[in-house]
């Protein structure tokens, strides 16, 4: 006759949680993935941060192409930028975490960008379109140094917070990531927040590397959440016979 073994039912709600948050990063990142492929149907200084020089080209840009490719740029970035938030937050908090407090630490920065993100990208969906076709371009070119500024902001916490969950997963004695991937990650970890920092204080202007970093930087976050959810199987039991 099958018996709980002590302990079994916290364990199990454990792996569930763990499950469901890795269920949502891996969402959360392919739903992100997906909208920088709409983001790349944009000119670049319209879709990525612009020098101060370009936001009138970026007006001009809005309106030959369009409310729809600004809405589905924004809009799909934006899904996942929620589902990202509600995995990261899961993920800092889990009991028995790697690496001690660092991997909490990376989900935390990875939420913070998220929140960050969930603004600009419904700057993109909803407000730039109206603003663009306003008698008063300043208001357009206002709104897009506002999402320029917290588009490459953005990329620092989570450039950061991508290099402490992995190096915690490579240095683990049983890593979720193959290493060649874990390393690769990180240095897309590094660039996007070297990148957003340069942007942010003025010093250099890369706006292809802070676009494609968080492009890369999915595609690693999609696998983990995926291995994740392999690690910790929804509904796990620890029941003896």
């Amino acid at each position: 006759m099958a018996t709980f073994t002590v302990g079994a039912v916290p364990r199990r709600a454990r792996a569930n949680t763990e499950a469901a948050a890795g269920a949502l990063l891996a969402a959360g990142a392919s739903a992100l993935f997906l909208g920088t492929l709409f983001y790349a149907r944009l000119t670049p200084r319209l879709g990525l941060p612009a020098a101060p020089a370009e936001r009138a080209l970026a007006l001009a840009d809005a309106l030959s192409l369009g409310s729809q490719k600004l809405w589905l740029a924004g809009g799909v970035a934006f899904v996942g930028d929620c589902l990202m938030l509600a995995a990261c937050i899961v993920l800092a908090n889990r009991r028995g975490r790697r690496g001690g407090g660092l991997d909490s630490a990376g989900f935390a920065l990875m939420a913070v960008a998220s929140t960050l993100a969930m603004t600009f990208d419904s700057m993109s969906a909803a407000l730039f379109w109206p603003l663009a076709q306003g008698p008063d371009p300043n208001a357009f070119q206002a709104a897009k140094a506002w999402f320029d500024f917290l588009f490459a902001a953005a990329n620092v916490p989570y450039g950061l917070g991508l290099v402490a969950v992995l190096s915690t997963d490579i240095l683990s004695d049983a890593p979720l990531l193959p290493k060649r991937l874990g390393q690769f990650g990180i240095g897309v970890g590094v660039a996007a927040a070297g990148s957003g920092l340069g942007s942010v204080t003025g010093l250099v202007q890369l706006p292809l590397v802070i676009g494609l970093t968080v492009t890369f930087g999915c595609v690693v976050l999609a696998v983990l959440g995926v291995q994740i959810v392999r690690t910790e199987p929804p509904f796990a039991s620890d029941i003896a016979a």
